[in-house]
């Protein structure tokens, strides 16, 4: 058993091991995706707040005027006071339009993955191939899961000598303080790479993930808005301000972060809303209203979720680290490393011990001379 346990370990290493770095790497950068966004295109982020409340609706409308053969799909609030608001539009392709909320002056336009920082997100949730590789990345964090699993039944040591075990031997065998590395890098970040790959795998498979969750430990599920009945007599449209105050009227205190625009009257307009002390960046409240009439036809205030519910909203949080604060997104950057490190260490004992068991069997006498 553990000699199968080690031949899996060592040859799914050697195949997925590369891509593991390539995950880790740019997941370490996107940690801080957002800051860094906003320090190298602050042109596009930047603005001067004005008094009063944010240009909601002429923005809106300015945004629709300058791309009018594209649909309107997304609106991106601003974070903090002086930024401008990112909406999504679609024509052939996704746009990202970038709009001071005051002045009204559009800042710039780039697509879905534009930049460095656009390319390691692509790179990190799709492998650049789009649903497939989004789906590839989803198989390759369960795979993650298992090189956990047999590497802790592998390398673990039993609780009294867990302490030797992670200290690097004094030896001059350059084989062994390298493994030794391999084994100690491997039981350090074991709670942290198991969870960012179970927290990736469940998102890219959330329905399934989200599902199992509300089975197990209960509560009602995140409730879908029923489509909406358009009558003819309706022509006239609540305004995106007057939606989104409804909304924010509807479930306490949370502030309003996205906007999700309907592409055809049958289907709500949808606002989504962060809870001051929810540790996601982008809320998990949302309420759905016909956009014609105003009326809430779904809300989910995220404070009265069930357990399911909630343990289920915390995968983005926990696996970006914002679960624990600022402490927790250094923790995550450090441990998008650890991947790299045990591919290199690995591969590098492998190959040693490889040219040794190479070199006495070329020095062992032939049978004719035996």
């Amino acid at each position: 058993m553990y000699r199968l346990l080690q031949k899996t370990h060592l040859w799914i290493g050697l195949m997925a091991g590369a891509l593991f770095c390539i995950s880790g790497l740019s997941g370490s950068v996107l940690v801080f995706d957002d800051e860094l966004d906003a320090y190298f295109n602050s042109e596009l982020w930047q603005v001067e707040p004005q008094p009063g409340p944010i240009r909601l609706n002429e923005a809106t409308t300015k945004i629709r005027s300058a791309f009018p053969s594209s649909v309107l799909l997304y609106a991106r609030l601003p974070r903090e006071p002086n930024h401008s608001i990112e909406y999504w539009v679609k024509d052939e392709a996704l746009q990202r339009v970038y709009i001071d909320p005051w002045r009204l002056d559009i800042l710039g336009v780039r697509g879905e993955h534009a930049g460095l920082l656009g390319f390691l997100h692509d790179l990190h949730v799709h492998l650049l191939a789009g649903a497939q590789g989004l789906l590839a990345n989803g198989i390759l964090g369960l795979i993650l899961l298992l090189m956990v699993v047999t590497g802790l039944w592998l390398a673990w040591p039993g609780w009294r000598r867990l302490l030797k075990t992670l200290r690097l031997p004094r030896t001059e065998a350059r084989v062994a303080r390298w493994f030794a590395l391999h084994r100690s890098v491997g039981l350090i970040s074991l709670l942290l790479l198991f969870s960012s790959a179970l927290t990736g795998a469940a998102m890219v498979f959330h329905e399934q993930a989200n599902a199992a969750l509300i089975a197990l430990f209960g509560g009602p599920s995140l409730p879908e808005p029923p489509p909406i009945k358009a009558s003819p007599l309706q022509s006239v449209s609540k305004s995106p301000a007057e939606l989104l105050n409804i909304a924010e009227s509807a479930v306490g205190d949370e502030r309003a972060t996205w906007l999700q625009f309907p592409a055809q009257p049958s289907v709500p307009f949808i606002v989504r809303l962060r809870h001051p002390d929810n540790p996601h960046p982008n809320g998990t409240s949302y309420v759905a209203l016909d956009a014609t009439t105003g009326e809430i036809l779904m809300a989910h205030d995220e404070t009265r979720s069930g357990p399911g519910q909630q343990i289920a909203d915390l995968k983005y949080p926990l696996h970006i680290g914002t679960a624990l604060g600022l402490p927790g997104r250094l923790v995550i950057l450090v441990a998008g490393m650890m991947p790299t490190l045990l591919f290199v260490t690995g591969v590098y004992t492998w190959w040693r011990k490889r040219q040794k068991r190479r070199a006495r069997l070329g020095k062992s006498p032939s049978p004719s001379n035996a």
